[in-house]
């Protein structure tokens, strides 16, 4: 299985529950580490970055293959009970990568695509151009954080509308998302719904899935707080897993299972050291 996530790299500085650590951020790195425990898969990373990531990326498959600046994307992210509180610092130096042949290559041979942005920047047409690129049987998959995103004069990250949703949407067959994404995101995923599969996840309380007329809820054994060691990329875990189980399969349920528990298993170990046994 051949797998992209385009989008953003970072690096994280994180206070959690009960850890503090500075780590290569990003759904994609999050992802590539659930990734690289799954029998059979092929990752790649398709995400600007600068010289000061260059020590992360031995274990990666990241284009492009040069930095393209000295700074990389920063969150600093402070997550407790399940409440996150986040800064972004470089932003300038996280502007989407040119549509190059090298580019059009990569997602063209991909399987499973992922559009996993952590700033509103790639426009709409940006992502029609990237689309058109992948195969007709792969599964895309949006997972659109970033557009909820908007910053202050303090770098602190605040609330944003996802403006493009009504042209992203159409063009993916899943998109991802938290209940924290969005005050009102019970409400909006009941409208995104009528246009393609939507997921939600609900922390503790597991997942929802929506399309159309059907739903399914899974619930999950939940982690009591002081157990947790570091909620950080949960979400990015889940979504990994889900991607991963649901091309496999074309089961929801089995899917959604399946990525409840790995992001639990995930729960009791720093995010620096995700371990987790694969759900029989």
């Amino acid at each position: 299985m051949d797998i992209t996530i385009l989008g953003h790299v970072c690096i994280d500085n994180n206070v959690s529950e009960h850890t503090t650590y500075t780590i290569a951020g990003s759904p994609a790195m999050f992802m590539d580490k659930v990734f690289n425990k799954f029998p059979g898969v092929t990752t790649h990373i398709i995400a600007p970055y600068g010289t000061d990531f260059l020590p992360y990326v031995k274990e990666i498959n990241i284009y492009p293959d040069k930095p393209i600046s000295d700074w990389t994307l920063i969150y600093e992210n402070n997550s407790q009970k399940n409440i996150r509180t986040q800064k972004a610092f470089n932003r300038e130096n996280a502007k989407p990568l040119p549509l190059d042949d090298k580019l059009r290559t990569i997602i063209s041979k991909s399987d499973v695509l992922f559009f996993a942005p952590l700033t509103p920047d790639f426009t709409a047409q940006y992502v029609l151009d990237i689309v058109k690129y992948t195969k007709l049987n792969a599964l895309k998959i949006l997972i659109p954080q970033g557009y909820y995103r908007s910053y202050n004069h303090e770098n602190n990250v605040i609330p944003r509308e996802f403006k493009e949703s009504q042209t992203l949407l159409p063009l993916f067959d899943f998109v991802i998302v938290s209940e924290q994404d969005h005050a009102m995101m019970g409400e909006i995923i009941k409208r995104w719904a009528r246009i393609t599969n939507v997921v939600m996840t609900r922390g503790d309380q597991g997942s929802v899935y929506l399309h159309k007329n059907d739903s399914v809820v899974t619930t999950v054994d939940p982690v009591k707080p002081e157990d947790i060691v570091d909620s950080v990329g949960s979400g990015d875990i889940f979504s990994a897993s889900f991607g991963y189980k649901y091309y496999l399969t074309k089961d929801i349920r089995k899917s959604l299972k399946f990525a409840n528990e790995i992001a639990r298993q995930c729960l009791f170990y720093p995010a620096n050291n995700l371990s987790f046994i694969l759900p029989i």
